[in-house]
């Protein structure tokens, strides 16, 4: 469920037209949304940066329309979501993934202290190696936190398809991160 302060700054922005209180939602999904993007992208930063721009407009103009029937970070995922698939639909050629390219700009996300930033980095080359469902499942589970029912909010999928999804993420990354 949405939190009392995510509340009260929903009113606002609802009934005053409060810029700063959507400023302080904003802030706090800001960095997760774009690094599902980052991720989603194989570290496209420009794209991320736009695609993540353009979640938070459809957020402010959609506002309204929030039912609170989940969390608010639930619909808001969805929104980022639908935002990638609807540019994926768009997309005509395979995202790049070469080292150059993805290293960069995913070697501080998620960083533990135990792992190097080369192997921060190999982990998410072989997520972006993933399909597309396994890719979102494994991001949104292992990344960003969410519960399985939160992913299903998100995605649309059933339990089960999401729970296929993780399993088969699981077991490609296993493959991949091994012949890596």
């Amino acid at each position: 469920m949405s939190t009392p302060e995510e509340i009260l700054l929903i009113s606002r922005v609802l009934l005053l037209n409060d810029g700063r209180a959507f400023g302080r939602l904003m802030k706090r999904y800001l960095r997760p949304v774009r690094r599902y993007f980052l991720i989603q992208t194989g570290g496209d930063e420009a794209l991320s940066d736009d695609l993540t721009q353009e979640t938070f407009i459809r957020v402010w103009r959609g506002l309204d329309s929030y039912k609170r029937l989940s969390a608010f970070g639930t619909w808001v995922y969805r929104i980022a979501f639908t935002t990638y698939q609807n540019h994926l639909k768009g997309v005509k050629h395979h995202l790049s993934l070469d080292d150059e390219h993805v290293t960069p700009a995913l070697q501080h996300l998620a960083v533990e202290p135990d792992y190097d930033a080369e192997e921060i980095a190999a982990l998410h080359r072989a997520i972006g190696m993933l399909g597309e469902g396994e890719k979102t499942c494994i991001t949104l589970f292992y990344l960003e936190e969410m519960s399985i029912k939160e992913i299903a909010a998100v995605t649309e999928m059933s339990v089960a398809a999401i729970k296929t999804s993780l399993s088969r993420g699981r077991n490609h990354l296993r493959t991949l991160l091994t012949e890596e």
